[in-house]
């Protein structure tokens, strides 16, 4: 028996880093598993090797978001818990970073997060539950040519 046995749980940014492995280390524990991500080949490679099932979803994407959270709750029967470490980082010197970049990690991280908190409230709105959202070190301490990925 794992800590986490019949537990319903959604992971966002599963297909590399914190993101796959915290879906490695919830499967282990037995909860009942959703990987998210944009990347498929290595979204639905560590699913697989996980035991778990795999949804595409931008998390940039509300309306796509609202759709892959709607299967996957759907799939596990409810939700207990939302796992978001999804994120990107991408930035360049400061007098240098244009618009485009400052628009792509903010879509992601800020209103990824956003996005994917509403869903996530929605199906555990009358049953309760927990969100843990994952941040990063830069957003204390500043680390040159970061400037988008630490303000996000």
């Amino acid at each position: 028996m794992g800590q986490l046995d019949g537990k319903r749980i959604i992971v966002t940014g599963s297909a590399s880093g914190m993101g796959a492995a915290t879906v490695k280390a919830y499967a282990r524990e037995g909860a009942r598993v959703v990987a998210m991500d944009i990347d498929d080949e290595h979204g639905e490679a560590g699913a697989r090797a996980a035991g778990v099932s795999y949804r595409h979803c931008d998390v940039a994407s509300r309306d796509e978001v609202a759709r892959a959270f709607d299967d996957a709750v759907s799939e596990l029967g409810g939700l207990d818990v939302l796992a978001h470490p999804a994120g990107i980082e991408r930035g360049a010197a400061a007098a240098e970073v244009g618009d485009d970049e400052w628009d792509a990690v903010f879509a992601v991280n800020v209103k990824g997060t956003v996005h994917t908190n509403q869903a996530a409230f929605g199906a555990m709105r009358e049953g309760g539950g927990a969100i843990v959202n994952f941040g990063s070190r830069a957003g204390v301490e500043g680390s040159p040519g970061a400037g988008p990925y630490a303000a996000s």
